[in-house]
C-alpha cells in the first residue's frame, strides 16, 4: 500500500509528487512513456513569475521574451516590450526531466513505462491497474490517486470527474531560418484566415531557430500550411516534424471524488486565453498537494475532505479561466475587418499604455475586463470606421 499514486509525469504531476514527498508521504509517479518529457508538445513560453514562485530549473531555458508583437489580418501591429524579461522560452522535454530529477531527490518513486489502464476506488484504497513495460500487467494500491494525465482524459471520464467545455486543436514545428527583420520579438498572428477562434505564433529560440505553431477551433491543417508558407515559403513541409495536440478549455464538473483528484490539464486548469498549461498546472499541483497532505493528517480521504481543492482552485484562478474563455470566444466571432478596427482603436487611444499596470503574463482577467470597458465607451463600437 502506497500513500499516493500520481498518474502522469507532466509538470503538474511531477510538481505534485515532489511536494507530497517533501511532506513525508510515500509517493509513486506513474508515467506511460519510457522517458520523461518524450514528445512533450508545448510552445514552451513560461512567465518569469512562474520561475520565481515555483523555483523552476533554469537549465532548460533557450531564450527570453522581452517583446511581443501582435499582427492583425491587415498587417497592423501592436507591440508590448519591456526591459526585463516577460517570460522564458524553454525546452519542454528538458524542463520535465529537470523537474523529475528534483522529485526523485525528494524521494518520489518514478515508474517509467507504466501505462495505467484503469483505476478503481475501493473502501480503504484506490486500486491502479497498469501495464508495465518490464513486467506486463500489474496492480498497485494507494490511499489516494491524483490524475495528471494532461489532455488524455480517459481516467477522468471513467471516474466521472471534470471534463473540458471545449478542445482547441494545435499544431507546431521548429524551423531554422535566416533573420526575418523583426529581431527577437515573439510574433502573434490573429484573424479568421489565420487561426479562427484563437491565434498563431512565431517564437525565436536563438541561433536562427524558431518555434512556429497555431491553435484553432477548426481543422488546423490548412491554416498551418498557410502559416508556414507565410513565414518560411521555401520550406519543404514533408521534412518537418509537426507535433499535434488538443488543448482543454475551461472545466465542467468537479475535479474531486472519493480518494481521487484530477489536477493540471486533466482538470482543465489551463490558461483559456493562450492555451498555456505550465503556470496553472503547477499552481493546481501546489493546491492539490496542500489538500492531500492535510487529508493524511486527519486520515480522511472522502470527496468532502478532498473537495477543499475545488474551493482553492476556483478562488485562486477560477475567474481567470472563465473570463479568458468567454473573451476568447467573443473575439473568435470578430471579422477580420473588426480585428483591424480593434488594432486601430488600441493604437489611437494608447490603450496598451493605459493598461500597463494590469498587463501580467499569467493573469489576464483584469486587463481583459478593462479592455472591454474601454471599448464599450467608444462611439460606434469596434471596426465601424
Amino acid at each position: 500500500m502506497r500513500d499516493v499514486v500520481v498518474v502522469g509525469a507532466g509538470p503538474a504531476g511531477i510538481h505534485a509528487a515532489f511536494l507530497l514527498a517533501q511532506a513525508g508521504l510515500d509517493v509513486v509517479l506513474c508515467e506511460a512513456q519510457s522517458r520523461i518529457g518524450e514528445r512533450a508538445i508545448c510552445s514552451g513560453v513560461v512567465g518569469d513569475e512562474a520561475f520565481a514562485r515555483f523555483d523552476l530549473p533554469k537549465r532548460p531555458i533557450l531564450a527570453d521574451v522581452r517583446c511581443i508583437q501582435a499582427i492583425s489580418p491587415g498587417g497592423r501591429t501592436l507591440e508590448h516590450c519591456t526591459e526585463a524579461p516577460l517570460a522564458q522560452v524553454i525546452d519542454k522535454g528538458e524542463f520535465n526531466r529537470a523537474l523529475a530529477e528534483r522529485a526523485i531527490a525528494a524521494g518520489v518513486d518514478v515508474q517509467l513505462g507504466c501505462c495505467v489502464n484503469s483505476l478503481g476506488v475501493e473502501k480503504h484504497s484506490v486500486a491502479i491497474n497498469f501495464q508495465s513495460a518490464e513486467a506486463g500487467p500489474a496492480r498497485l494500491r494507494a490511499q489516494v490517486a491524483i490524475i495528471t494525465t494532461g489532455v488524455n482524459g480517459s481516467l477522468s471520464r471513467a471516474l466521472g470527474l471534470a471534463r473540458p467545455r471545449q478542445f482547441l486543436r494545435a499544431l507546431q514545428t521548429e524551423l531554422t531560418l535566416p533573420p526575418n527583420g523583426h529581431g527577437t520579438a515573439t510574433r502573434v498572428y490573429v484573424g479568421q484566415d489565420v487561426a479562427p477562434g484563437a491565434f498563431a505564433w512565431d517564437i525565436p529560440l536563438g541561433n536562427g531557430k524558431r518555434r512556429v505553431g497555431l491553435m484553432t477551433e477548426q481543422n488546423p491543417e490548412p491554416y498551418f500550411t498557410k502559416l508556414l508558407q507565410r513565414i518560411a515559403p521555401h520550406t519543404d513541409l514533408a521534412t518537418l516534424r509537426i507535433d499535434r495536440k488538443g488543448i482543454a478549455q475551461a472545466p465542467v464538473g468537479r475535479a474531486v471524488g472519493e480518494r481521487v483528484v484530477a489536477a493540471g490539464e486533466a482538470a482543465g486548469h489551463i490558461k483559456t486565453t493562450t492555451g498555456g498549461g505550465i503556470y496553472y498546472g503547477m499552481l493546481s499541483a501546489e493546491l492539490v498537494a496542500e489538500v492531500v497532505t492535510r487529508a493524511f493528517r486527519t486520515r480522511s480521504f472522502s470527496s468532502q475532505t478532498l473537495g477543499e481543492f475545488e474551493r482553492y482552485w476556483r478562488s485562486a484562478f477560477g475567474n481567470e479561466l472563465m473570463v479568458g474563455y468567454f473573451a476568447r470566444k467573443l473575439a473568435g466571432h470578430f471579422t477580420d475587418r473588426q480585428i483591424d478596427g480593434f488594432f486601430e482603436v488600441v493604437r489611437a487611444t494608447d490603450l496598451l499604455v493605459r493598461l500597463n499596470g494590469r498587463l501580467k503574463f499569467d493573469w489576464h482577467h483584469r486587463a481583459l475586463l478593462a479592455t472591454l470597458r474601454a471599448l464599450l465607451t467608444l462611439p460606434g463600437g469596434i471596426g465601424t470606421s
